[in-house]
């Protein structure tokens, strides 16, 4: 499974999750399970520019409702993709097994292009190389691999975080489902 984090899941991350998702469909595979949370939720729904965006490209968010960051919700989870490195620090003081697994957005898309498309491999095994890929110890990304919230912003900002979020879903969707 794949989890993506920022902080109030309402905007960055429940975008990323429903572009991902929409990749992955499109390339024609049911490919991994993808969910998001936030690390300070409360069960709200979406922003309505979130949503707005979206629907722009043709995805509805409108039923979405923020999820927090739980311990079961880092322990099923392959691979933790974050916003920013406070998420990332974050969920490496909730669990610290989940730091190998845990990855900036941008991260993602990049080590992957260095390891290459999945194939075959296990979800696990792919992101085991992915940190591997890291230099065999965890290091936080760079600030270039952030997403900036969005949050309280205009719709032009929002338009800009989907444009990046959904480049990178597209890149990290190639990776997942590409042919061995």
């Amino acid at each position: 499974m794949i989890l993506f984090v920022c902080t109030g899941n309402i905007c960055r991350s429940p975008m990323a999750e429903v572009l991902l998702r929409t990749r992955i469909t499109e390339a024609g595979t049911d490919g991994p399970e993808v969910r998001s949370v936030g690390t300070a939720a409360v069960g709200g729904p979406a922003t309505p520019a979130a949503v707005e965006v979206l629907a722009d490209r043709g995805i509805d968010l409108s039923g979405h409702v923020s999820r927090p960051l739980t311990d079961g919700s880092l322990a099923s989870a392959d691979l933790v993709v974050a916003m920013t490195r406070r998420h990332e620090t974050v969920i490496g003081s909730a669990d610290p097994d989940a730091r190998s697994r845990t990855f900036l957005a941008g991260e993602v898309a990049r080590l992957g292009g260095q390891v290459g498309p999945r194939g075959p491999r296990l979800l696990a095994d792919w992101v085991r190389a992915l940190d591997g890929a890291r230099g065999g110890h965890f290091t936080t990304g760079r600030v270039a691999d952030e997403v900036a919230d969005p949050y309280g912003e205009p719709i032009e900002t929002y338009r800009a975080c989907a444009d990046r979020l959904d480049g990178l879903c597209t890149a990290l969707a190639r990776l997942l489902v590409a042919p061995s």
